[in-house]
């Protein structure tokens, strides 16, 4: 027990040097357990739970626009199929953001979960970066972004498009900004894009993505190299977020944020374990759960989303 007290205090020490909030709860894709993810909605509702950072993954269309969406193509998480058929398995970088924008990315979700569902999610539309920002800075303190470089190499030169847009907004500049200290962390399963982010801006932590292919196949103590070049720490599949090997992260000076914990059970147990934080679907599960914020029923988070929305219309912006 003070073998684990002690890492725990050294690892709190390193979130506090990055201006990191510990434990660090990450909302993945959003409230994506109550909303289609990384759409207005998922987000909205992760802020009003009290998510630490809104997780998103960043692509880029044929003419330009970031935006944010998981999957290589459209077909799990939009009609693509029927506005463009035939075209449901091409590659999202073959789009341009006016076709992309003209995609409905919340009915599936409704369908799928109709236990949750709600008339809102319906015709819900893609997201461009720009547009999550302005949802971060709305919130007073502004919370926190966790931007995944997704495919990059699918994507030259991603990052100096990203850093670019989010320079513009202030970030990266404690001069411009102060209260965006810690408000921004870049991750990757590419340690490459990583090593571009280091070159762009060295004041940004970079998370290094572990997935159980990657250990298999280099080693634990092989990537926990890599994501010390790279990097201020690892992102590791849950299973591999063990003690001995989240302590062997902790030596080696590095954070430890596991995905993607969705039960209480995993949430208490790898806490215990020494994690500094999770990615996770049910953020409003984990922040009074690690003691974070009070417990909320899903209406009182849906009413709080619907507030803050007001008249703001971000599926009507143009980029």
């Amino acid at each position: 027990m003070a073998y684990l007290a002690l890492y725990r205090d050294v690892a709190k020490e390193r979130c506090q040097e990055l201006g990191l909030p510990f434990p660090t709860v990450m909302a993945h894709r959003g409230a994506s357990y109550l909303a289609p993810e990384e759409t207005e909605w998922a987000y909205r509702l992760a802020r009003a739970a009290g998510a630490d950072f809104l997780e998103a993954d960043v692509q880029r269309s044929k003419d330009g626009v970031l935006f944010v969406l998981h999957d290589d193509t459209l077909e799990r998480t939009t009609n693509v199929k029927t506005v463009f058929p035939g075209r449901e398995k091409e590659p999202v970088s073959t789009f341009f953001w006016e076709e992309l924008s003209r995609l409905d990315a919340g009915s599936w979700w409704n369908q799928r979960h109709p236990e949750r569902a709600k008339q809102e999610f319906a015709n819900a539309r893609l997201l461009r970066v720009e547009e999550l920002v302005d949802l971060a800075l709305e919130s007073n303190p502004p919370t926190g972004i966790y931007l995944e470089t997704k495919s990059p190499e699918h994507f030259p030169d991603i990052e100096t498009d990203l850093v670019k847009l989010l320079s513009r907004r202030g970030y990266g500049a404690p001069s411009r900004r102060p209260e965006l200290r810690g408000k921004l962390v870049f991750q990757s399963f590419s340690a490459d894009s990583l090593r571009k982010f280091a070159t762009l801006t060295k004041d940004i932590p970079r998370i290094y993505l572990l997935d159980e292919d990657m250990v298999q196949k280099q080693g634990f103590g092989r990537l926990l190299s890599i994501a010390k070049e790279v990097g201020h720490g690892i992102g590791p599949v849950g299973y591999f977020a063990y003690p001995w090997h989240t302590h062997r992260a902790h030596a080696q000076g590095l954070v430890v944020h596991a995905w993607t914990l969705n039960q209480g059970w995993q949430l208490r147990l790898l806490r215990f374990f020494g994690i500094d934080g999770a990615f996770t679907d049910r953020s409003e599960l984990a922040v009074p759960l690690w003691g974070r914020g009070k417990t909320q029923s899903q209406d009182e988070l849906w009413q709080k989303a619907l507030a803050s929305r007001k008249d703001t219309d971000y599926s009507a912006k143009k980029p």
